[in-house]
């Protein structure tokens, strides 16, 4: 007898969680992703299959969360927690308001997928390696511009299908692309990032996208006023003009329920609730008011939220959205250590003290 069209969706959950079961506990624990397989499979029917996928789920993803935050930098930590806690919650109020199931899913899986391929990035050197971080920032503003010369050839929109999923490649790298591209301290990987910048303006113009190259442009000001730099206010400007040439045309979007406007959602259930998800908005800030190397990145992320209140863009992390969540955690890998952001010389070594020498008095303002 055929089964009905509920228990294959159940079935076919089962199996994908499984599946992203599998992938984090990697090849290492693959007697225990076994284990997990067959036991799945001899339960009595789809409901209980897909409630023991989910615990398996939830214990690889604690394990990859423990594994992840051992032995990280101080601001790797304080941003994985700030993303983490912001999406747990934000799937949490998304299934207590009587959101679509698949919203809560998706999250949790680029959740689990931005930790998982955190962990692979080697952190160590992008946080010490101006040059990489630049070529890194060059290789982001391509990828950007060759995509939006494709959508402008076809007519497509800013968004890509990659599997089952849909991914807005400007919510993903740009972010990035705007940490990675803060070189100060080494002038040959200057051009790198420079023209990384330049490619992706020229992607947002071709994407006529207004809001996004008002937020570069506000970034690369705040960046060109701090670094003096004449060729990032030269970009600002270029982003600035892109914005105002295609404000005109510009509309807010459709707002839509647990993607934009998250946080007056949370209001009109109650006044509890609207506050949590007030500090839940202000969580991807964390790292930024903790540590001197994550400004920019608090910047960056700062003015999405502020673009996001009016529901002129989603919600970041809260809301339903992988891109954000990934990009999140990509811009937080890419940023530079504490030494790269203040290189200080190392004192020259005192010279050899003759035995014939005075001893040196505390000054005492007396000749």
């Amino acid at each position: 007898m055929n089964r009905s069209l509920s228990a294959r969706v159940l079935d076919l959950v089962s199996r994908l969680l499984m599946r992203v079961t599998a992938q984090l506990l990697g090849d290492q624990r693959a007697a225990w992703a076994c284990a997990m397989q067959a036991e799945m499979q001899a339960a009595g029917n789809e409901r209980e299959a897909l409630s023991f996928a989910w615990g398996c789920f939830r214990a690889a993803t604690g394990l990859v969360l423990t594994e992840t935050f051992v032995g990280l930098s101080q601001v790797h930590q304080a941003g994985l927690w700030a993303c983490s806690i912001a999406v747990l919650m934000g799937c949490a109020f998304m299934h207590s308001a009587g959101a679509p199931g698949h919203y809560a899913v998706m999250n949790l899986l680029s959740l689990a997928w931005a930790l998982a391929t955190f962990r692979l990035l080697p952190l160590r050197r992008l946080q010490a390696d101006e040059l990489l971080r630049a070529r890194l920032s060059f290789a982001l503003g391509a990828v950007l511009l060759v995509a939006s010369l494709g959508q402008a050839s076809t007519g497509a929109t800013a968004w890509l299908r990659v599997g089952p999923v849909h991914v807005n490649l400007l919510w993903l790298l740009l972010p990035a692309l705007l940490v990675a591209s803060d070189v100060r301290s080494l002038p040959t990987a200057r051009p790198w990032a420079l023209v990384g910048l330049l490619m992706a303006c020229v992607a947002l113009a071709l994407q006529a996208d207004a809001l996004l190259a008002g937020w570069v442009s506000a970034v690369l000001s705040v960046r060109a006023c701090t670094s003096r730099s004449g060729a990032v206010a030269l970009l600002a400007g270029a982003a600035g003009a892109t914005a105002l040439h295609f404000g005109h045309a510009w509309q807010v979007p459709q707002a839509l329920p647990f993607v934009d406007r998250v946080l007056q959602g949370g209001f009109e259930q109650g006044l509890s609730i609207g506050l949590a998800l007030l500090l839940l908005q202000m969580l991807p800030l964390w790292p930024a008011l903790r540590h001197r190397q994550a400004r920019l990145h608090g910047l960056v992320w700062g003015l999405l939220v502020v673009a996001s209140l009016p529901g002129w863009l989603p919600s970041p992390l809260v809301g339903f959205g992988g891109s954000f969540i990934v990009g999140y955690l990509l811009s937080l890998a890419l940023l530079p250590g504490e030494a790269a952001k203040q290189p200080c010389a190392s004192p020259a070594p005192a010279a050899p003290r003759s035995l014939r020498d005075p001893p040196s008095w505390p000054r005492s303002g007396l000749t």
